[in-house]
């Protein structure tokens, strides 16, 4: 088998590898799926979603890519946040490259309206699976993992059923009423992670919608406020509520788009208008949002077609202070806790 990186590519990514005491965050580039790849203080990982399963094995290519240069033989964890394809559908030829130990989602599909599509998609990781262990969560667990804290605060279309340590503050944001978005699609199962490393907060919450953002924050924030916020669902509007991100107050956002997909306007609209909010990167420019409302360029991982799948990494520190690089050009920026 033909080498899946380049060399060049390689000795970017090795050289920002952190022998220190870190959290190591890989947002890949998967054009608007979505697959993250993370490396504790104790050496344990974690592969979240895998992107789209294609012909060209192209966001196989680019996971194993990051995986093989920080040394990662083996997931410890492989972790499914819903069973839409461009989450799901491309773990199984991830794992006969760099297999999981364990896996990770939150059990059979909710009821959805394309039921048979979402099928299509669970069965053959099911398959894949085998005889590995598996762990369906829920609201309140805890994932296994060494030398920080990971809670799932959804699950199942499911949310807490009482706040964090670091939550129950009224949201000022709340609206009178829960959206109206339909909760009967696979994305209102995603799993939602607030990830604790010392100091230091990030919150991903996959391609969640508002109905059940809702659940989640309001009337109270079950949360509290996060330090880096993963945007949801590849920036588009029916995620991202502002009685959401507001009530988060994110020093910093990255959002996960495509060329072609998310990174909606209205969403970027709202992310930069939270309280405290400082940057927000982006995997890819965002054409239907125009150049006053995209990043800066410095800030997107990818610019233009065709996609060289640049990636975004963050580099988090117990006492909470944190580092983005855009892996395109080396730019780098650290944000000091509070």
């Amino acid at each position: 088998m033909k080498p899946l990186f380049v060399c060049a590519v390689t000795f970017l990514l090795a050289s920002t590898v952190s022998a220190a005491d870190t959290l190591d965050i890989y947002v890949v580039d998967t054009e608007g799926g979505k697959a993250m790849v993370m490396l504790t203080p104790d050496g344990e990982s974690m592969l979240v979603d895998a992107g789209y399963p294609t012909r060209d094995d192209r966001d196989t290519k680019r996971i194993v890519e990051v995986a093989q240069a920080i040394g990662i033989k083996q997931f410890d964890y492989i972790l499914a946040t819903h069973y839409d394809a461009d989450h799901v559908g491309n773990i199984s030829r991830v794992d006969t490259l760099i297999p999981g130990k364990v896996f990770v989602d939150h059990g059979e599909p909710i009821p959805t309206l394309n039921a048979g599509s979402i099928r299509n998609n669970y069965e053959p990781y099911v398959k894949a699976i085998g005889d590995r262990k598996r762990i369906s969560v829920k609201p309140g667990d805890v994932l296994p993992l060494k030398g920080l804290q990971i809670t799932v605060v959804t699950a199942g279309g499911k949310v807490l059923s009482k706040p964090l340590p670091s939550g129950g503050q009224t949201n000022e944001f709340a609206p009178a009423n829960r959206p109206t978005y339909t909760d009967i699609d696979d994305n209102a199962g995603s799993i939602g992670l607030l990830y604790e490393f010392g100091k230091f907060r990030m919150l991903d919450l996959a391609d969640l919608l508002s109905a059940v953002e809702y659940d989640l924050m309001c009337p109270k924030n079950l949360v509290g406020a996060v330090d880096l916020f993963m945007v949801s669902h590849h920036g588009l509007k029916m995620s991202n509520a502002k009685f959401l991100v507001h009530a988060l107050r994110p020093k910093v956002a990255i959002m996960n788009n495509g060329g072609r997909k998310g990174g909606d306007p209205e969403t970027l609209d709202i992310i930069r208008s939270s309280p405290g909010l400082q940057d927000v990167w982006q995997l890819h420019y965002a054409p239907k949002a125009g150049d006053q409302k995209n990043a800066p360029a410095d800030f997107i991982a990818n610019l233009q077609d065709p996609c060289e799948g640049k990636l975004i990494k963050v580099i988090a520190q117990r006492d909470g202070a944190f580092t983005v690089t855009n892996l395109r050009n080396s730019f780098s920026k650290t944000y000091k806790p509070q």
